[in-house]
């Protein structure tokens, strides 16, 4: 099973596995752990209200936080089959299913809260430049069909490569 206590010894292989350095990784676990314990101190790991107060179990699926956080980055890092990523941690693919889903919600109030999280929208992008936020920018060129129209291809055409006649 793959957990923090022995990815941490490489970094090489923990960047290759996680996608982030061990630093970056250890700041994030300090906003993802109060985020994991405000939502299951409310909700079962399976959504519904919680009934009595959570208590660790010797036979829970992660050992850590660290792990759980390594269980789902490492899963958007890589997208593996789900049958592959539970193999990878000793579960079964219905279970790797449900905490998938389940984590990807609590990694994204983590990152809300720690001000990482992706600009959607232009207006989103604004609101972030008038506010003086920091912002990266990642863009990538992709292809797109050939407009047949002369006026409509002129509209797509980026300057940046020499026309084809």
């Amino acid at each position: 099973m793959q957990n923090y206590n022995s990815l941490k010894l490489n970094e090489a292989q923990f960047l290759s596995v996680v996608g982030i350095k061990l630093q970056q990784f250890n700041i994030l676990v300090q906003y993802f752990e109060p985020c994991w314990d405000e939502y299951i101190s409310v909700y079962t790991t399976a959504g519904e209200y919680r009934r009595t107060e959570k208590k660790k179990r010797k036979d829970d699926i992660f050992p850590d936080i660290e792990t759980m956080l390594i269980f789902i980055l490492s899963y958007m890092k890589n997208n593996p089959l789900q049958q592959t990523h539970a193999a990878a941690f000793n579960m079964k693919q219905p279970q790797a299913n449900l905490w998938i889903h389940l984590l990807k919600r609590i990694l994204n109030t983590s990152l809300e809260k720690a001000k990482c999280i992706p600009c959607r929208t232009v207006e989103a992008l604004n609101k972030l430049l008038v506010e003086g936020q920091d912002v990266l920018i990642d863009g990538t060129e992709r292809p797109i069909p050939r407009p047949g129209d002369p006026d409509v291809q002129k509209e797509f055409y980026s300057g940046k490569k020499k026309p084809h006649n």
